[in-house]
C-alpha cells in the first residue's frame, strides 16, 4: 500500500490530499517506532535472563565447590562438622543476597 496519494488531474495537490498524506506518514513513522521500542524491551529481557540464568550457574557451582570441600575436610576432622556447616550455611547465604541484589538491580535496568 502506498502512501503517496497523485492528483488526478496532474495539477497540485488539493489540501486534503496533502493533509491525508502527511497523516498516513506520521502514522508509519509512529508504528516503525513502537515496533523498535518492542524489539529493545525483547533484548533487554533476554540478555537479563541470559545473566540471571549465569549469575545463578556460577553460584550454584560454587555452593557444590564447597559442600565438596566440606564434606573432604570433615572426613579428615569430623568434630568440626557443625563449624564447617556453619561456613557452608553461610557461604551459601551470601550467594544467595547476591542474587537477590542482582534480580533486584536488574528490575531497575528498563
Amino acid at each position: 500500500m502506498s502512501s503517496d496519494i497523485a492528483p488526478y488531474g496532474g495539477g497540485s495537490l488539493s489540501r486534503e490530499a496533502r493533509q491525508a498524506s502527511r497523516q498516513i506518514n506520521r502514522g508509519r513513522a509512529r508504528s516503525q517506532v513502537r515496533a523498535s521500542e518492542s524489539d529493545n524491551v525483547t533484548d533487554v529481557t533476554l540478555a537479563k535472563v541470559d545473566n540471571l540464568t549465569m549469575a545463578t550457574g556460577s553460584v550454584m557451582m560454587s555452593v557444590v565447590r564447597i559442600a565438596k570441600a566440606q564434606a573432604e575436610l570433615e572426613a579428615l576432622s569430623p568434630q568440626t562438622s557443625s563449624r564447617l556447616n556453619f561456613l557452608a550455611d553461610s557461604h551459601m547465604l551470601g550467594c544467595s543476597e547476591l542474587l537477590d541484589d542482582l534480580r533486584r538491580d536488574m528490575r531497575r535496568i528498563r
